[in-house]
């Protein structure tokens, strides 16, 4: 299977690193990213820039500190768990999976908050700020691009959004369409965040959801943690 363009795109920054002594460029890459590029360029285990690939896993991963409440992230004030408030990452393409879900959210008394069709491709701050507001984090992640062995990539802009939610403390929960690769659901604190789906259950899969969120945010306000 060839190496998509973005992950030979990191192996060349880390590739130029070593050789100009600059790291600037590859510390500003996301966490999710380098964990993909090391799935991606595990061919090439041996060379110099993989094992500086993996170093800077390390240490990235050192910065987040794991609690049973979520990720404390140094220098920000984390809102996970603090209000009704949950961030929809998805394709614009899965409309119909996003109403189920919004109106399972709004039965249970919760508030969606989601991304504009004008923020289609980027990050904007205007994204970035709903994400950092809300008290929780989904993300559904649908079968995208065909690979070889008969499985499916997931949408990039969606793991880009889910790393955001991971800097600003969030403990997602990504519900992976069956088909698309394990590895597309990126990092997160533990297996129990990930919940797979097909098109035929995904409603009871996303009510499952949105209960461990009510049964979370009651934790938290039941511990004067609000």
């Amino acid at each position: 299977m060839s190496i998509p363009e973005k992950y030979l795109t990191i192996k060349n920054k880390f590739a130029e690193a070593l050789k100009t002594g600059n790291f600037s460029t590859i510390a500003a890459i996301p966490l999710d990213d380098l964990k993909m590029a090391k799935i991606h360029l595990s061919s090439e285990n041996g060379q110099p820039y993989y094992t500086l690939l993996l170093n800077t896993i390390t240490e990235k991963e050192k910065t987040l500190v794991e609690t049973k409440e979520g990720v404390k992230v140094a220098g920000v004030e984390s809102n996970y768990a603090r209000n009704q408030h949950i961030y929809l990452a998805h394709r614009f393409a899965e409309d119909p999976l996003l109403e189920s879900l919004k109106k399972i959210i709004e039965r249970q008394k919760y508030f969606w908050v989601t991304a504009k069709n004008s923020d289609l491709g980027k990050i904007s701050s205007d994204v970035l700020a709903k994400i950092k507001k809300s008290g929780f984090f989904i993300a559904i992640m649908t079968r995208q691009h065909a690979l070889k062995d008969g499985n499916y990539t997931a949408n990039s802009w969606v793991l880009e959004e889910k790393a955001a939610a991971l800097a600003f403390g969030h403990r997602p929960i990504i519900m992976i369409e069956e088909g698309v690769e394990r590895h597309y659901a990126g990092y997160v604190q533990s297996e129990e965040q990930i919940i797979p789906f097909t098109k035929v259950n995904f409603e009871a899969k996303a009510e499952g959801a949105v209960k461990t969120i009510d049964a979370t945010f009651k934790k938290f306000f039941n511990q004067g943690l609000i």
